[in-house]
């Protein structure tokens, strides 16, 4: 997610030191993609909670009383939004966030925190199976990834290759560190002027959503990219992966976006061929097929 913040602002530092660079420091910058990057805290929230909702995840009274109680313009919320948020997360600790249909991490791995696959506490031993596992997971995903890199990652043989932790921390690494995040206050809740700006400079921008995505949603991304107000040149349109749609595109003065059906929110870990389809197509600067080929 923190993409929205890094690519942006550093494309922005490109752009503006090219303006006074020698030939020899100038960077040949042409534009840069981002996918479910949370640009704009306001319309990314509204649109995380209209996407629950809209796809029967939450019930009304939650949607309801999220809509009546929160307002996402303010930094603080009053607590009967933070009750309702709540009730909201509550629904993501049985459900994978970042791919709303894909199975979660059977319980008896590293790490898991519950699964849906798991039905009883017999039926627990047979899911730590290699073979059971490898049954429950679709090709291509694996739920379990989470697990695997954050064991990797807690090795002492690999921080030392990577001369990572050299003042010897004494909590394990982990992929989202809740403490950091507390400390951590250089964040800008909208990078949407910076968009504008390399917009306005001509720098080719595509941003694309996985439309599984349930933390940065679709929905989201579209509530934030009308608030640039750029003029559509062309409307809503699929885009073809030989014979099947890869998703949808609009085309707008200075800007793409881009859906990949059926991706989650790490669209290269859902939807491979279509990322690379998508990425090669941005680098030759072509538009992707419109027909099925």
């Amino acid at each position: 997610m923190q993409a929205r913040h890094y690519v942006p602002q550093l494309a922005e530092v490109i752009f503006d030191e090219n303006k006074k660079a020698s030939r020899e420091n100038y960077i040949n910058f042409k534009g840069f993609t981002i996918g479910n990057a949370l640009m704009d805290y306001d319309t990314d929230q509204n649109g995380m909670f209209d996407y629950a909702w809209d796809h029967a995840v939450i019930s009304d009274g939650v949607y309801k009383s999220i809509k009546a109680n929160c307002n996402f313009s303010k930094e603080n919320q009053n607590t009967g939004c933070y009750d309702a948020i709540e009730k909201y997360y509550d629904v993501y600790h049985i459900i994978d966030m970042y791919s709303l249909y894909s199975p979660t991490c059977p319980e008896g791995n590293p790490s898991a925190k519950s699964s849906l696959m798991t039905r009883s506490k017999t039926d627990s031993k047979k899911s730590l199976s290699s073979l059971d596992i490898w049954r429950r997971i679709p090709a291509g995903y694996d739920p379990c990834l989470e697990n695997y890199a954050t064991a990797y990652f807690n090795r002492r043989d690999v921080q030392k290759a990577l001369h990572a932790n050299v003042t010897k921390i004494s909590r394990p690494w982990a992929l989202c560190n809740y403490d950091v995040n507390l400390e951590w206050n250089d964040s800008a809740r909208s990078v949407l002027p910076i968009i504008r700006k390399l917009v306005d400079g001509g720098l080719r921008i595509w941003v694309f959503s996985g439309d599984t995505d349930g933390r940065v949603p679709v929905i989201a991304t579209r509530y934030t990219l009308n608030k640039l107000g750029l003029k559509i040149k062309e409307d809503w349109n699929p885009w073809y992966n030989q014979k099947e749609v890869g998703g949808w595109t609009i085309v707008y003065d200075g800007l793409s976006f881009l859906t990949v059906r059926g991706a989650g929110h790490q669209v290269p870990t859902f939807a491979p061929e279509r990322s690379l389809q998508m990425i090669y197509h941005f680098l030759a600067n072509k538009k992707l097929p419109s027909v099925p080929f």
